[in-house]
């Protein structure tokens, strides 16, 4: 029987071009079941960043979605780097507008100022 735990030993022993490829495929098109058109699928990667989009990000998502300490996001804001809509205190951010900012600035979890 395929296991979940056989199945990701398997994908560690994969060439790392055969990783990044397999990657692709599941960001680009989700998780499928058995192959074929009829099969509904099991995850639907845009649906589900959609979702996620609904909810505005608090500083602390953002920060942690963005790879930056809050402290940096806080200075980017008050730079206009970055825009967010003030609540009292706290800084709101749309997910769509960090989402751009992050593949236009390719933001990949390291500390920029």
């Amino acid at each position: 029987m395929q296991t979940a735990e056989n199945v990701i030993r398997s994908i560690h022993q994969l060439p790392e071009e055969e990783k990044v490829k397999l990657a692709f495929h599941i960001l680009q098109h989700g998780i499928m079941g058995s192959i074929g058109d009829d099969t509904p699928e099991i995850l639907d990667l845009y649906q589900w960043q959609s979702e996620i989009a609904k909810e505005p990000f608090n500083l602390k998502e953002a920060s942690e979605y963005l790879g930056i300490s809050e402290v940096t996001l806080r200075s980017w804001v008050k730079k206009g780097r970055l825009t967010a809509c003030n609540a009292g205190r706290a800084y709101i951010f749309d997910v769509l507008d960090l989402k751009r900012f992050k593949k236009e600035h390719r933001i990949f979890g390291a500390q920029q100022a």
